[in-house]
């Protein structure tokens, strides 16, 4: 597979967290009292459609557009930006929280998380997620990379929701996420001053 293949793969595949998500969310109770089932569904949400593009190769990158160097300069500095926004993230909340560990425990807790990338938006992952997507787009000119972003993105627009409704409960003071959420926008940082 050469590289602009490999990185669209794997800027596609993200995009079935948007099925994951709607499952898990849709059936939360359900799926809070099976935690190994729970991570069995994102193996087999990922792998899946991992495997379908992986299958329908020629299919999925059909149809490339060839983005002229300008376009491909941004979208690798979105992409290395974007990379290194999430990791600045994932360190932040850190295995136990980013594995939604709090969500299945009976008396779940969690330390509300408002600096760093979580100052700039309140889903930093996902939104580095969509940037990530966007900026493969710019580099690559795959249709199908650009259309997984936007699955993301509307995913993300709902999923985000649930989330945070359940969120809430997780924290000692739940007024503290209501401030939280008129200073810091979900998934577009906010231009210009705060």
């Amino acid at each position: 597979m050469s590289w602009p293949r490999l990185l669209a793969f794997v800027a596609i595949v993200p995009a079935a967290a948007t099925f994951y998500f709607f499952v898990f969310w849709r059936w939360f109770e359900f799926w809070k009292a099976r935690r190994s089932l729970s991570y069995g569904l994102i193996l087999a949400s990922f792998g899946g459609l991992g495997t379908a593009v992986a299958r329908l190769h020629r299919w999925a990158f059909a149809g490339q557009l060839h983005p002229p160097v300008w376009t491909q300069v941004l979208g690798w500095t979105v992409v290395v930006t974007a990379s290194a926004f999430g990791t600045v993230a994932d360190r932040q909340i850190g295995i136990r929280v980013r594995s939604f560990t709090p969500f299945f425990d009976e008396h779940g807790h969690l330390d509300l998380k408002t600096s760093g990338a979580y100052g700039v938006v309140r889903h930093p992952i996902y939104a580095s997620g969509i940037a990530f997507q966007l900026g493969v787009f710019l580099v690559t000119g795959y249709p199908l990379v650009a259309a997984a972003c936007a699955i993301l993105a509307l995913g993300a627009l709902w999923f985000t929701r649930q989330e945070e409704a359940r969120l809430v409960a997780l924290l000692d003071d739940p007024t503290e996420y209501d401030r939280y959420r008129a200073r810091v926008p979900a998934l577009l940082p906010r231009l210009g001053r705060r």
